[in-house]
């Protein structure tokens, strides 16, 4: 069996700083976007969406900021919050 260095025998994420590899390259292409638009328009609009994405895909602990919320979304507001106990009568 061969060994690697690289984390989980070559099955772990790639990752590059706090992103996905994936991820990097498209805040990478959304910065290039955002400058050519404000360096032509002096539109800030794509450039306030990219560092929205930028902040929603961080990851820490294998969870991204994204999944955070859309699991608080699913606790609060989907999921059953409601428990009744009641005492079982004895017969």
């Amino acid at each position: 069996m061969k060994t690697y260095i690289y984390p989980e025998n070559l099955r772990a994420n790639v990752k590059l700083w706090f992103w996905n590899v994936r991820d990097f390259i498209i805040i990478s292409g959304g910065v290039i976007v955002s400058v050519m638009v404000f360096a032509n328009f002096w539109n800030i609009l794509p450039a306030a969406a990219t560092l929205c994405y930028a902040f929603l895909s961080l990851r820490a602990d294998e969870t991204s900021v994204m999944d955070y919320i859309l699991n608080a979304f699913r606790f609060f507001c989907v999921s059953q919050q409601e428990f009744r106990w009641q005492k079982r009568s004895e017969n």
